[in-house]
């Protein structure tokens, strides 16, 4: 289960979750082309975390879906801070948060209100 806020700020659309369960979160943002400007999101719990992005039109699964990007988010504070991004998917916009950094891993985190992600996006650009 993933908790979730979304905005819309004139074009800009933002997207808040954070993972209210341990498990993996498999999240769709966008279902339509999209055009991804930020990423902010932190770790603090006591293991490293990754964030997989995904290029597709329906919510990604992670271990079976192949991840566009990955990033570590490191235990105890670990930060991914990317600003002025301008990184396409062509299909829609997913991610999912798991253990491992593997493309078909879908390692659960192990605690819930772990890790927090915030993205700016276009969709349907």
């Amino acid at each position: 289960m993933i908790r979730e806020e979304y905005y819309g700020t004139g074009n800009i659309d933002t997207h808040r979750s954070w993972n209210d369960a341990a498990g993996v979160t498999n999240t769709l943002v966008s279902g339509a082309k999209t055009l991804v400007l930020s990423i902010d999101a932190q770790n603090t719990g006591s293991a490293a975390a990754y964030l997989h992005l995904f290029d597709k039109a329906t919510a990604p699964v992670a271990g079976t879906d192949t991840p566009k990007l990955t990033y570590l988010l490191p235990a105890d504070g670990g930060k991914v801070n990317e600003k002025n991004l301008a990184v396409e998917f062509s299909l829609g916009f997913g991610y999912a948060i798991t253990s491992g950094a593997g493309d078909t891993d879908s390692t659960n985190v192990t605690n819930a209100d772990e890790v927090v992600v915030n993205f700016e996006y276009y969709a349907k650009f």
